[in-house]
């Protein structure tokens, strides 16, 4: 057991003595202490600190010290709750002590029970008419306990009464609310089904009005596709359907149209049925009024459908089956152009270029030398979806076409000739015809010109051949690479007949044979013309005194230069008998001639009657 007396300060020896006092002023000798007091309801009350406040001098009412100065009321700290004393309990102080913790006397009871004025009031508000004789009671103050307790108990029940009654008029109200709107989501929905409805902002009503109406629809819908005759430009079946559209539009979404996913589906079915099987591609306007119709009715994605699924392999059909000398493409495809889409476009007119290749190929007449690009309307389609790559095509095409009728031949010059003629009558590069020639023909003839066991021999079919040949090409290009194997041919025979043009050092003939150079594949020919680098001939420079040399040759007159200039340009005589004649010079393009005192621009065409 803690005991407090344990806090006291232990005396030394030499404080044993009874006759000494304290030294602490104004304590004084300290009184015997006991070494147990009894405890006090005080102690019993605030613990351990009242007994150490009592033995360091506090009394109660009066304070703490020796001459009972102090403070009176108990130490109040921030750091502790008001009525928590020393000891660390969480006690009642004895004004603090609650009510409930005593027996209620009927005095106390008394006291809780509203006075009859306000039992009496509360009663009036509560909409119930008190007695009189009760009033009066009030009013004379004669009150009892019994009255009281009856009129507090009637209250009580009175109140429950009207609050149930609150509640189910509250109740009452709700089920009012909800009866309106169901009666107002009825009435919407049976406008819905009149066709006579506005705008539903409820969702779960917008679905379940759409879902109503759909089942109203669905079946005049298909009434109405059943009946349509796809061949009858002048149906009404569109115009219904549009009116049956309008009802639904208040329906309709972006992701979500039960109505237009409804007529694609029947569209669908029927008309790639007729497609199918009853249209011709000679009927364009038909075909085309098939879709037009139900473009506001159906879907991009049924149309798109339509075209790849039915339309595109019919028209691919059609062009693998045409013709090119007969009408085609050009007659029933036209209009579908301008309404499909480009990516449809490029896949049927690719079609149409393949046919024109593979016809080429295999069936132009060649003796015309010109492909007759107009007359099958070739030229109409690359002016329409031409491009470089397009023509290229074509350019190959004619290619093959002339190499192959060259490789048939026996390689005559004739042949070649005709070989040649036929690329440029088609615009086929002077380069590209060029490497053709090394290729198809020139290869060919130098092994053979080699491979001849005497110089007369080669020098015969050499003349009879190359020369020949690129004397008749000449005049238009001047083969580069025909010229080489031509002048190499030269080199040989000028060194074994040892004409003074003949080189330092004969070239021997080469040990491999030039035709294993050649290039035996069409494809691979034709791509290695593609991949030429065309390099254009040297531009020819024509200045006015060449021209003025050839007037004058062609009218036998002289050109004389003169010692003297004339504005810094040089002086010319034209003469006819190398003494006399007409004084001239050049300038920016223009003869200036001394036709009088001074010079002055004169033509061509006139010099000659200035000459005597």
């Amino acid at each position: 057991m803690f005991n407090p007396l344990q806090f006291q300060r232990r005396r030394r020896a030499s404080e044993d003595d009874d006759s000494s006092e304290d030294e602490r002023p104004g304590l004084g000798r300290p009184k015997d202490i006991a070494d147990e007091q009894p405890l006090t309801d005080v102690d019993r009350q605030y613990g351990i600190g009242a007994s150490l406040l009592r033995q360091m001098g506090y009394v109660e009412g009066k304070g703490l010290g020796k001459a009972e100065q102090g403070i009176v009321a108990p130490i109040e700290t921030k750091m502790r709750p008001r009525g928590l004393g020393i000891g660390g309990f969480d006690e009642k102080s004895p004004e603090e002590v609650s009510s409930d913790d005593e027996p209620i006397s009927e005095v106390a009871f008394e006291s809780t029970l509203p006075s009859l004025y306000s039992l009496i009031e509360q009663f009036e508000q509560l909409g119930t008419t008190v007695p009189v004789k009760i009033k009066e009671m009030c009013d004379n103050g004669f009150e009892t306990v019994e009255i009281r307790t009856a009129l507090a108990g009637m209250l009580e029940q009175l109140k429950d009464v009207q609050a149930k009654i609150d509640f189910a008029q509250h109740e009452l109200e709700q089920q009012r609310k909800i009866e309106a709107v169901s009666r107002e989501r009825r009435l919407a929905l049976q406008r819905v089904l009149d066709g006579n409805h506005g705008m539903i902002e409820d969702d779960e009503d917008r679905e379940m009005a759409a879902k109503m109406l759909m089942a109203k629809l669905e079946p005049l819908v298909r009434e109405l596709m059943d009946s349509w005759d796809p061949t009858n430009l002048d149906s009404n079946v569109p115009d219904r359907l549009l009116e049956y559209k309008s009802e639904f539009s208040l329906f309709e979404s972006d992701h979500d149209n039960a109505y237009q996913a409804l007529v694609s589906q029947l569209w669908e079915k029927k008309a790639g049925e007729f497609y199918a099987t009853k249209w011709s591609v000679w009927q364009p306007n038909l075909g085309i009024a098939l879709i037009e119709d139900f473009q506001e009715l159906v879907s991009e994605a049924a149309v798109a459908r339509m075209y790849e699924t039915v339309l595109l392999p019919k028209f691919k059909d059609e062009i693998s089956h045409w013709k090119i000398e007969e009408p085609g493409p050009e007659t029933w495809l036209t209009d579908w152009l301008n309404v499909m889409d480009e990516r449809l476009v490029d896949q049927v007119v690719a079609n149409i270029f393949q046919k024109y290749a593979d016809w080429i190929l295999l069936g132009w007449n060649i003796e015309e030398q010109q492909l007759p690009a107009k007359r099958v309307h070739l030229s109409l389609w690359l002016d329409l979806y031409g491009d470089d790559q397009t023509r290229q095509k074509m350019e190959s095409s004619v290619i093959k076409r002339c190499v192959q009728e060259l490789r048939k031949s026996k390689l005559q010059n004739a042949d070649v000739v005709q070989f040649v003629a036929l690329l440029r009558a088609n615009r086929v590069r002077y380069d590209k015809i060029d490497y053709l020639l090394e290729n198809e023909v020139v290869l060919s003839w130098t092994d053979k010109f080699y491979s001849l066991p005497d110089a007369r021999d080669q020098y015969h079919f050499l003349f009879n051949s190359l020369v020949r040949l690129y004397a008749r090409l000449f005049s238009c290009y001047h083969f580069p690479r025909l010229q080489k194997y031509l002048v190499l041919a030269l080199d040989h025979l000028n060194f074994l007949y040892k004409t003074s043009l003949q080189q330092l050092q004969m070239i021997p003939p080469p040990k491999h044979r030039f035709v294993s150079q050649r290039e035996p594949s069409l494809s691979k020919l034709v791509e290695a013309t593609e991949n030429l680098s065309f390099k254009p001939q040297r531009k020819i420079t024509i200045t006015l005194k060449q021209l003025l040399d050839d007037y004058c040759q062609e009218h036998d007159l002289f050109v004389l230069p003169e010692s003297t200039l004339m504005a810094g340009k040089a002086m010319y005589r034209v003469t006819r008998n190398m003494k006399s004649g007409l004084l001239i010079y050049l300038d920016d393009d223009v003869v200036w001639a001394k036709t009088g005192a001074d010079f002055e621009p004169v033509a061509f065409n006139e010099l000659e009657h200035y000459v005597h």
